[in-house]
């Protein structure tokens, strides 16, 4: 097994929509119909029952995934469970599946599939992530973090993946844990570049943005071509005159509201360029604005809150607000005026977000 993570492939719901059926599934294509949102499919004479059941929960990932993108969630739902139903060793059903009820804010369910398919593949990195995350949402914490930890060592001490540990720890509001952490990357991988940016992403999450610029300086003396978040390159006296063309065609199209061409440059972008955190948050944005909320939110996952910017605190506070994840939500308000303490629209939905938690603690306390 590859033991590097591939951080495009964290979301299979958001990049395998336009993927085509794998070649195994061909004979199967040809023989299938879907039928008021089912899927009818003929076993040929003399096929092998496993690999047709693999070729039919590949047909349903693609159903599901297609469904996604036409913002179908109740019908790509329904694939999704057909093929775990069909093949209950189909991780990738199983995972995409559990993100789903995740980005739902379905935590019981999520955690259902997540386990079964870290059951299957306990080894395998990109569901061990959706396994944390499950059990960190059933509040499971030490577990879940002794899942993220035991998959660092197996992945090499991946980058990508410690920054998947720290929006964890920062998630649980673990900075203690945090920091620990971090201290131990520089103190074993010091001359790593990578060591001292995730420093950097810690952090700018608890608002030290002096002692972050620090630590991206040391680490761009290593690795000149290291993504920086923009209020890093700010304080560097950085400047963007050598931005990608490609880049730069997207946010330009997303300036000028044209959202589709904006997020088709977004997605290629993210395929060649997944550990690029502006790239992803370009993605996230247009999203929102098409209103595919569930794949904006997938997206966001995959951004370490120390590089998302007040931008990208106020875009994860929105997406929080909307599936009423009001205590997460206040924490991305927090941070977002921590870095633009004068940005009224936070301070508009953070007293929306306060008045939630307060009728929420209210309602609690009357049913006790």
């Amino acid at each position: 097994m590859n033991k590097r993570l591939i951080p495009g492939s964290l979301l299979l719901l958001a990049t395998a929509c336009s993927t085509s059926p794998e070649p195994q599934a061909e004979l199967a294509v040809n023989q299938t119909s879907v039928q008021n949102g089912s899927v009818t499919q003929t076993m040929p004479d003399g096929a092998d029952p496993s690999e047709w059941s693999q070729a039919r929960g590949s047909i349903l990932r693609t159903f599901a995934f297609r469904a996604l993108e036409k913002g179908l969630v109740e019908q790509a739902r329904e694939y999704l469970t057909e093929a775990c139903e069909v093949d209950m060793t189909d991780t990738a059903s199983h995972a995409a599946l559990a993100r789903l009820y995740l980005a739902e804010g379905n935590s019981v369910l999520a955690l259902t599939y997540a386990e079964r398919a870290s059951l299957v593949a306990p080894d395998d990195p990109e569901i061990n992530m959706v396994f944390a995350a499950a059990l960190a949402e059933n509040n499971r914490l030490d577990e879940a973090t002794a899942t993220l930890e035991k998959t660092w060592v197996t992945l090499e001490r991946d980058p990508q993946f410690a920054r998947a540990i720290l929006t964890h720890y920062s998630a649980m509001g673990q900075t203690g844990e945090a920091k620990k952490f971090v201290h131990r990357m520089l103190t074993e991988d010091p001359t790593h570049a990578s060591s001292w940016s995730i420093s950097g992403d810690m952090m700018l999450a608890v608002g030290d943005l002096e002692g972050a610029t620090e630590a991206y300086r040391k680490a761009l003396e290593i690795d000149p071509n290291l993504p920086t978040p923009e209020s890093i390159q700010l304080k560097l006296g950085g400047s963007t005159s050598n931005q990608d063309p490609m880049y730069a065609a997207a946010l330009a199209a997303e300036d000028q509201g044209q959202l589709e061409a904006a997020a088709n440059l977004y997605r290629f972008l993210v395929e060649s360029k997944p550990l690029n955190n502006e790239v992803r948050l370009g993605l996230s944005r247009v999203l929102w604005a098409q209103g595919r909320y569930e794949l904006c939110d997938m997206q966001m996952v995959n951004v370490a809150s120390g590089v998302r910017g007040w931008r990208g605190h106020l875009l994860q506070a929105k997406l929080d607000i909307r599936f009423e994840r009001f205590g997460k939500a206040k924490t991305s308000l927090m941070l977002a005026l921590r870095e633009r303490p004068d940005l009224k629209s936070a301070e508009l939905l953070l007293a929306y977000v306060d008045q939630h938690i307060a009728e929420e603690l209210t309602d609690t306390s009357e049913d006790t």
